[in-house]
């Protein structure tokens, strides 16, 4: 099982999206959009068929990247 899951990282990447949307949508401040960009990043990479550990440093990447440079608009115009 963990052998066809990993083979399948595409959906898994899928999945953490979509909690990861969901979690967003139900929230009232901008939460987990940033996981949601990064596990997006990773699907892509999973698309082309990149190793693993490739996959979860797109996805770390990305998540920590879009934060940064995103969190100080959404303190300031969004949970205001």
């Amino acid at each position: 099982m963990l052998d066809y899951i990993l083979s399948n990282m595409s959906i898994v990447w899928v999945v953490l999206m979509v909690v990861f949307l969901v979690v967003e949508a139900a929230t009232a401040g901008l939460t987990c959009i940033w996981f949601a960009i990064g596990s997006l990043a990773a699907l892509i990479a999973a698309l082309f068929d990149a190793q693993l550990w490739l996959q979860i440093v797109w996805f770390l990447v990305i998540s920590f990247v879009t934060l940064y440079f995103t969190r100080p608009l959404v303190k300031k115009y969004v949970n205001s």
